[in-house]
């Protein structure tokens, strides 16, 4: 039989509000709601902070936290399973330790965003 084309269905009696509040919260990789953001070697914060606030306008602030990786952490803090994105914001060369991490956070489920960077993964630069 041939179906209708009629999408006129109904959420009458459905809480849009409470539905569009758990939609947000939905995490399907597990990982608490953690956004880091790579961007090299910046001692004086100052491009994490200009992402920050642009990652804040684009994801609901209350659902999620916008940290910055430092360099330093990036091999000794057990970040990989505690974020949900990684942000690689710089133009500096990075390492292939640094590297290697980053695909083990891709591989664990993580996502990464590039934003003029340098990184590539299996032959393609982001």
């Amino acid at each position: 039989p041939e179906l209708p084309d009629d999408y006129s269905g109904s959420l009458e009696g459905v809480n849009n509000d409470c539905l569009t509040k758990y939609l947000k919260r939905i995490n399907l990789t597990g990982k608490p709601p953690n956004i880091l953001v790579y961007v090299g070697s910046d001692p004086k914060k100052v491009k994490f902070e200009e992402i920050k606030s642009i990652i804040m306008e684009c994801v609901d602030f209350n659902s999620y936290t916008v940290y910055q990786l430092l360099e330093k952490h990036v091999l000794s803090v057990p970040w990989l399973d505690n974020a949900l994105l990684l942000i690689i914001a710089t133009s500096e060369p990075i390492s292939d330790t640094l590297s290697k991490q980053f695909l083990t956070f891709m591989s664990k489920g993580g996502k990464i965003l590039g934003l003029s960077a340098s990184f590539t993964f299996g032959g393609i630069c982001v």
